[in-house]
């Protein structure tokens, strides 16, 4: 398997324009540094500075991402490869091969990196967990890099306003032209160490939160839709609230009828009861009636005066007791009226 890396891979514009600005930037800041009074301590912090500068950028850019799973099924095919002891629950249909749930496959290098933070294309290779801690060496050590440039600009700038660069024979000659290469210059420094300065904090607040850059950008997309779909789900909520609403009244409304109809029935009831009563009584006093009209009888047409003495005696007992009997009855009746409830109360 060949290895692939920002410089086995076709260079992009970005990185050449990196290169050749990296290399200039260097190259003006050594020779304005002969120009400074401490031009000695200079040249050895700045080279210092570059080295490292230069180590971390070499690193991040050879550097084959690439998943060591990956490559390790690639080298070794037709041979068995238990993925399940790697716990490896991921594959990738494009490289052929189980790979880790934090590896992504790359379009522009088109290989699966290990860990993807982001494909980086100012060095045209992918930033990953082989060579993510070399990337922000890369751009920490750049940052302090152009910091120490535009100062050094900065101070010749001023020099040449005080006339102060006529002893040097090569802006005696060149003096216009290279300053205004070194006001381009200063220019580029700052709009590229803003930039910098942009992405360390960017990667200092990844760091913070503990995610990648992948990570970060596939939440914001989420964010951007969620709003959408939220109106949509308290379009939804309203909805099924509104039917929530709809069906408790109709249930309020069905208790209420049985409520009704329950009052109703005992309502009938009760005056059922009342009738019923009532031809009871109708029946009772009917029946006396007739014992009534018996007792009259045997009363006029008794024979002894021991029988017509005990049916006097008779007859006024249950005058007396039928007068008791219909004033209770009549109190009961009243009491009744008074429990019983109207039927148009409750229509």
């Amino acid at each position: 398997m060949k290895v692939r890396s920002g410089c086995s891979q076709y260079p992009s514009l970005l990185q050449i324009f990196v290169i050749v600005f990296y290399v200039f930037n260097v190259v003006m800041t050594y020779i304005h540094i002969i120009i400074l009074e401490e031009h000695t301590a200079h040249y050895i912090i700045f080279s210092f500075l570059t080295l490292i500068s230069s180590y971390f950028s070499i690193k991040t850019t050879i550097c084959d991402p690439t998943d060591t799973y990956v490559i390790q099924q690639q080298k070794n095919r037709g041979a068995p490869f238990d993925y399940e002891e790697h716990q490896l629950s991921q594959f990738c249909e494009l490289c052929i091969a189980y790979v880790k749930e934090t590896t992504k496959h790359c379009k522009q290098c088109n290989r699966c990196c290990e860990d993807f933070d982001h494909h980086c294309r100012w060095i045209n290779n992918c930033v990953g967990g082989r060579n993510y801690k070399q990337f922000i060496g890369m751009i920490v050590f750049t940052f302090i890099i152009l910091i120490y440039s535009l100062i050094v600009n900065g101070r010749v700038i001023n020099q040449y306003n005080k006339q102060e660069l006529e002893t040097l024979t090569i802006y005696s000659k060149y003096k216009k032209s290279l300053f205004i290469i070194t006001i381009m210059l200063l220019v580029l420094e700052i709009i590229a160490s803003l930039l910098l300065l942009q992405l360390i904090i960017f990667h200092a607040y990844l760091c913070k939160k503990g995610i990648s850059t992948y990570e970060y950008i596939i939440q914001k997309r989420i964010k951007q839709v969620q709003p959408s779909n939220c109106s949509e789900f308290n379009i939804i909520n309203n909805q099924e609230s509104k039917m929530d609403i709809i069906k408790n009244n109709r249930e309020q409304e069905d208790q209420s009828i049985i409520f009704r109809k329950e009052k109703e029935k005992q309502a009938s009831q009760i005056y059922t009861n009342s009738e019923m009563i009532k031809k009871d009584e109708s029946l009772c006093s009917s029946k006396k009636n007739s014992q009534s009209i018996l007792q009259k009888r045997k009363l006029t047409q008794g024979d002894s005066d021991d029988s017509q003495k005990e049916g006097v005696i008779n007859f006024f007992s249950q005058r007396i007791q039928s007068n008791v009997d219909i004033r209770l009855q009549n109190r009961q009746l009243n009491t009744i009226d008074m429990k019983t409830p109207e039927i148009t109360q409750f229509q």
